[in-house]
């Protein structure tokens, strides 16, 4: 064998990249649906808290997360046409629970770090789920990849921000 030969092979176990050509295609429309809920959850959990919310401050920051939350829905939307999927969304049950848990959680306490706690503990669920996301679905569409690895760097802000506030 020359050392050509040698150079030009690949190791057995030596995986190519994963690219829109070979990514697992019902796993990345999974990692799209359970993206798709995060988000809305959030979004909707967001809305629900925004009435109790008096300070000003507070307000801008939850309506700016609300809008990143929308652009996020809609850059899921056009991925999920893309793939002719539709994603699954949160269950009605699940919003409802969490929109009723927030507003008894608010009757008793409306303070900015009655309203930073919820909102910290919301959003690291968020996290803990973006992070089993990515590390148990490594042959997804590259595009869905970097969209999680974004709202993860996207939640992870919001929760340092909502720090501030305690």
């Amino acid at each position: 064998m020359t050392t050509t030969d040698k150079t030009s092979q690949k190791p057995e176990n030596e995986q190519p990249p994963i690219t829109e050509n070979n990514c697992n295609v019902e796993r990345t429309r999974q990692v799209m649906s359970d993206l798709y809920k995060n988000v809305t959850m959030a979004q909707n959990c967001i809305k629900t808290l925004l009435p109790y919310v008096d300070k000003q401050d507070v307000t801008r920051t939850l309506h700016k997360q609300v809008e990143q939350y929308d652009h996020y829905v809609e850059k899921l939307d056009e991925m999920c046409e893309q793939l002719n999927f539709d994603p699954t969304p949160a269950p009605k049950f699940a919003i409802t629970m969490a929109n009723m848990g927030i507003k008894t959680k608010m009757m008793t306490d409306k303070s900015i770090t009655h309203v930073s706690k919820i909102m910290l503990q919301g959003t690291l669920n968020g996290i803990i789920d973006l992070y089993r996301l990515i590390g148990d679905y490594q042959d997804v569409h590259p595009d869905v990849t970097l969209l999680e690895k974004q709202i993860l760097h996207f939640e992870e802000g919001c929760f340092e921000s909502f720090k501030s506030y305690l």
